[in-house]
């Protein structure tokens, strides 16, 4: 049987693709020479089956890459793709049809994608995809199973599944990528990159198979039933890539960056995107933004932090247009941008919440984008699409190609999770995508979860890209919330976010200690560097990030008892200062330290159950 070994630059990771006897393509991923994930490769389209009797026409050299990138917020502000990458052309032996594959070994992991080559005007569909990833049964899973469809879902917003066996299963229609796997060879990721409007947003699905995860469309339901669950496109199409993150531990998985560099480069001038942090109001007063006078009690409070942006959520347009362009120059006075909410319906969803029915039509929308840049808006916060198929992903990047044609940057909200948009669309700032703060106000058995939750996503969703979890609710909303004030506090550097929405209220942020307000005004929203020193999901997370010169180190646990943890200082490159914020007393308040560190130092952190620890790190 013929076969093909990518092999990435330093070493670690293999991916090797064979064509058996039947013409049928699978794969086997091995790391440090330990088998860790294996499969099917295949599309059956509906010409065409390329699932089996597939020949090979022709085999590319294998060529190393080492491709520099550059990132205007995420983990790190430059990046590179350092892998081996391999192209295969396949055509099916019983029509001629072609099919290409390209795989790649990476040092982040490895990744592959399916291609139509050639030329055809006619629209084409892909009835099924028959890609699998086969785990190891003796490990464990963190899965999100998929929401079912509904008034405001799906929308990713259930919680991870924590640490179950590699082949539990679920009445949920299928599990959302990404999804963790945690083996005797390693650690997986499996997500997808560079997802186009061409194709759908891809799950998972091990209903009868084990540990056999395969590659499932949206459902039929989604996005109110509008759009077709099959893709459809004329050729020459690409798919998106099929993403596996590979590390020794679940903290190297979590500080890889490989969906981001295996997304397209951003085209055109991104100059004008500027990440920032967020004043917020909706979370503690869901009515204040039909209230002139909150609402400017939140500019001020962000022009007094120094942060960057307000968010003026639904239902804001009870108001006149006068009114509203006087509040974005009240706030831009003050040094304050604003974020505008939208409902994105639409067909897709039947939300009332307003206003709607101004971003789905491309008319309207472009209309609606002009008006904000007379105003001076900077942005807008759209939610409710609850749509995966090929219709929705060609909703938000129709929104997006036109937000940049304006220069307003984007906000998603009950949507799907990125796939590298952050790389090819630097103004998409953040998604929602995640059972986050808001969750407070919802459902009675989150704030339980909520500790351990934490814990699950920097491995899981943030570890794919920005997430607007709205973190820092020192204060409670309907369910008051378990972890301590430093837990919540240290959520500011453990989840990344072009746009960092501080939800708390307004009352609360003014009036807690002043290291707490000197580090909410302190802490970015872009970093140039990020490492996950340390971790288990569903236990604890040690992240450091940096931003030029300083750092800032936190740690979050999600255990019912204290946890010692030793925190070292090896990233440094020199002495600084650190100002450090852990549990006080009691939950609700905390300790401070400020003291001399070097790069050889280990700081250890007691946190309390369900605490945190942040610490800023200023070069002396």
């Amino acid at each position: 049987m013929p076969e093909w070994t990518a092999t990435s630059p330093d070493g670690a990771n293999e991916l090797t693709v064979i064509l058996d006897g039947t013409g049928r393509l699978r794969y086997e991923v091995y790391r440090l020479g330990d088998p860790i994930v294996s499969g099917r490769m295949g599309l059956v389209r509906r010409d065409v089956d390329f699932s089996a009797a597939l020949e090979v026409m022709a085999i590319g050299q294998p060529e190393t890459v080492d491709v520099p990138y550059s990132m205007v917020h995420g983990k790190r502000s430059e990046g590179a793709l350092r892998a081996t990458l391999q192209l295969l052309s396949l055509r099916s032996a019983v029509s001629g049809a072609r099919l290409d594959l390209v795989v790649g070994a990476a040092d982040e992991g490895v990744a592959f994608r399916y291609r139509f080559p050639g030329e055809n005007p006619s629209q084409l569909e892909v009835t099924d995809e028959v890609t699998t990833f086969v785990l190891p049964a003796d490990g464990r899973a963190w899965l999100q199973p998929a929401q079912t469809p509904g008034y405001a879902q799906p929308a990713y917003e259930n919680l991870y599944l924590n640490a179950v066996p590699i082949d539990h299963q679920t009445d949920a229609p299928s599990y959302n990528m990404p999804a963790l796997f945690g083996t005797p060879a390693g650690w997986a990721l499996l997500a997808e990159a560079d997802l186009a409007a061409t194709y759908v947003g891809g799950h998972l699905s091990n209903t009868g198979t084990g540990t056999t995860y395969r590659v499932v469309f949206p459902q039929e339901g989604e996005g109110n039933g509008y759009g077709a669950v099959a893709p459809v496109h004329d050729l020459p199409w690409t798919m998106p890539w099929r993403v596996i993150v590979l590390g020794e531990t679940a903290a190297e998985v979590a500080s890889a960056d490989l969906v981001n560099a295996l997304a397209h480069p951003a085209q055109g001038d991104y100059s004008w995107v500027r990440p920032g942090r967020v004043s917020w109001s909706w979370w503690s007063e869901h009515d204040s933004p039909q209230d002139l006078g909150r609402l400017r009690a939140y500019v001020d409070l962000a022009a007094q932090l120094g942060w960057e942006y307000t968010l003026i959520d639904a239902n804001w347009n009870v108001h006149s247009d006068a009114s509203i362009a006087e509040l974005v120059r009240y706030a831009a006075d003050r040094g304050v941008g604003v974020f505008l909410w939208y409902n994105s319906g639409g067909p897709h969803n039947t939300v009332t919440e307003q206003p709607r029915d101004r971003m789905f039509d491309p008319v309207r929308r472009r209309t609606e984008m002009e008006r904000l840049v007379e105003w001076g808006v900077v942005g807008m916060k759209i939610d409710f699409f609850h749509s995966d198929k090929q219709a929705g992903i060609q909703l938000y990047l129709d929104i997006a190609r036109d937000a940049a044609d304006h220069r307003l940057m984007v906000n998603f909200h009950g949507s799907t999770v990125p796939r590298g948009w952050s790389r090819s669309w630097p103004h998409i700032m953040t998604m929602e995508g995640v059972a986050g703060a808001e969750q407070y106000a919802f459902r009675p058995d989150y704030p339980e979860a909520a500790p351990w939750h934490n814990t699950i996503l920097p491995f899981t969703r943030n570890a794919i890209g920005p997430m607007d979890y709205t973190p820092v609710t020192f204060s409670d909303q309907v369910f008051p919330h378990v972890t301590t004030n430093a837990h919540e506090l240290a959520l500011a550097v453990v989840f990344e976010s072009g746009l960092q929405h501080f939800a708390d209220s307004e009352a609360s942020l003014r009036w807690c200690p002043d290291p707490v307000r000197a580090v909410l005004a302190a802490v970015p929203a872009a970093w140039d560097e990020t490492i996950v020193l340390d971790g288990v999901p569903g236990e604890y997370v040690v992240v450091a990030r940096r931003k030029r010169d300083e750092w800032f180190v936190a740690a979050i646990s999600g255990k019912d008892e204290p946890l010692r943890l030793l925190i070292g200082l090896h990233m440094l490159d020199r002495p600084a200062l650190a100002h450090v914020v852990h549990d006080g007393p009691t939950p609700r308040e905390f300790s401070f330290e400020t003291y001399s560190v070097t790069p050889v130092d280990t700081h250890e952190a007691v946190l309390a159950s369900h605490g945190g620890i942040v610490m800023w790190l200023a070069p002396t």
